[in-house]
């Protein structure tokens, strides 16, 4: 497909690479089997083995850092897959890890990290979603606040973040906002593509990515860092704004078989994307072919502004909810789930999570609500927003534990009071509505007390008691 780019004239520090060349330009169409070559290197000396692509096509370095690849008449970039152990460079808040086609220079600068990044961690956002100065306030305000103060502890060159798409609202004059306020976080991002991050196609502009390619680059790439290969893919296939749906093109299918022929198998893979995969994407059996070998799978997906976690057998999906909520309504998405965002720690094979509520500390787990009924008895309803089947949530009445509550399908509680109605949300945006979810658990009693215990997949406890009656 014939793709049009417009990147702006720049000099990119890009990605823990340096890049040297001159500045990008506009792409003029490339005649297939074009051979370009270039060099990786780090402190002069070539780096062995790293992976570089046009994102059709995918070679590796020799012994000397040396590479050759021949261009696909479609190519815009040219792309490595950042190897272990080497810098992601924070340039404007933001990763990239590319050239553009045009350039006459091919080569990549690398520098070593300082650390071991066997050891790290990273942020997951899903659909910051903004549309209007007041929405970029608050993204500002009060996401952009809480994230940088629960990173202040926190050693952040350890630290990317991917932002899962949805970062705009069809909007495009946001974008400076959005990248201005990722900026102030601190540590280099790695940005999914989304649905309403792109541009309608018409006679003038085939190419529904090329707004989201002038600020970020490719949209489907990968990187390294310890023993995590990361993934970025655009499953969108996109017409415009009501015409779209979940598919992978058979672009990047080819290019990832090709690209996973040099990764470990026993490395942990953590692929990223906009709709969820597991439910919304038409052909993710080819993509579940492609990484059936690999022993350790998570999906990292975004879209419905509600919280879902999805196992399946070595494939684990997080659904992450939305950084704006119910579309920057209010504190909570249309599940409940408080605005927030994932934060991930990897140490060597071992992942684990947990879910960050804006304005709240990291052990914010959960939410119970209390509903009188008759006789003394109580209905007491706790949301657990990232359970998973193995997060257990227990109870105890009056001091006498009583195992576990039942899971049901429902509306969450405070959704329903900000949501619920043609009057509601009060200020704006009223075609908000609740949904239904299944992190919803309850029980009833007619005790004095009642201690609500959700236990995470991790072994973690979070604790609440519920006084009932004076």
């Amino acid at each position: 497909m014939n793709r049009r780019e417009f990147l702006k004239s720049t000099s990119f520090l890009i990605g823990g690479l340096y890049l040297s060349g001159r500045a990008f330009g506009t792409i003029q169409p490339q005649d297939k089997g074009k051979l370009i070559k270039g060099r990786v290197k780090a402190s002069g000396k070539g780096v062995h083995n790293v992976v570089v692509s046009d994102g059709y096509n995918v070679v590796a370095t020799d012994k000397k850092g040396r590479y050759a690849l021949v261009l696909d008449k479609n190519a815009e970039h040219i792309f490595i897959a950042t190897p272990s152990g080497y810098q992601i460079k924070n340039v404007n808040g933001f990763a990239a890890i590319y050239l553009s086609v045009t350039d006459r220079n091919y080569n990549f600068e690398l520098r070593k990290n300082t650390f071991d990044d066997t050891h790290h961690f990273f942020l997951a956002l899903g659909d910051p979603q903004i549309r209007v100065a007041e929405d970029a306030k608050q993204l500002n305000d009060e996401s952009i606040k809480d994230i940088t103060q629960h990173l202040q502890s926190t050693a952040k060159e350890k630290f990317h973040g991917i932002s899962l798409g949805d970062s705009i609202w069809d909007n495009p004059k946001m974008w400076t906002k959005y990248q201005e306020a990722i900026a102030k976080i601190g540590i280099p991002f790695f940005q999914v593509v989304g649905n309403h991050d792109k541009n309608e196609i018409n006679r003038e502009e085939i190419d529904a990515n090329s707004l989201f390619k002038s600020h970020f680059g490719p949209t489907y790439y990968s990187f390294n860092r310890g023993q995590v290969h990361y993934i970025v893919l655009d499953n969108v296939r996109y017409k415009n704004i009501k015409e779209y749906d979940g598919h992978i093109s058979d672009e990047q299918l080819n290019w990832l078989q090709k690209e996973l022929q040099y990764v470990p198998k026993d490395h942990v893979l953590i692929i990223s994307a906009h709709i969820p995969i597991y439910n919304s994407i038409k052909n993710r059996e080819e993509l579940y072919a492609l990484i059936t070998e690999f022993e350790q799978v998570h999906i990292l997906s975004g879209h419905t502004h509600t919280n879902a976690n999805h196992v399946d057998r070595h494939i684990y999906e997080h659904t992450h909810a939305s950084l704006c909520g119910a579309w920057w309504t209010g504190p909570v998405c249309a599940d409940g789930t408080p605005r927030g965002y994932g934060v991930f720690e990897i140490n060597g094979s071992k992942v684990t999570w947990y879910y960050k509520s804006i304005g709240r500390d990291h052990t914010y787990q959960f939410r119970s609500h209390v509903q009188q009924l008759n006789h003394g008895m109580n209905r007491i309803t706790v949301n657990v927003w990232n359970y998973d089947p193995q997060w257990q949530i227990t109870w105890y009445a009056d001091g006498v534990y009583k195992g576990l509550l039942e899971q049901i399908k429902g509306y969450d509680e405070l959704a329903l009071k900000l949501y619920k109605g043609e009057d509601l949300p009060a200020d704006r945006r009223g075609w908000v509505e609740p949904r239904h979810t299944d992190h919803l658990f309850f029980v009833q009693s007619n005790a004095k007390t009642v201690k609500i215990v959700v236990t995470d997949r991790f072994g973690n406890n979070y604790e609440e008691t519920l006084n009932l009656k004076s």
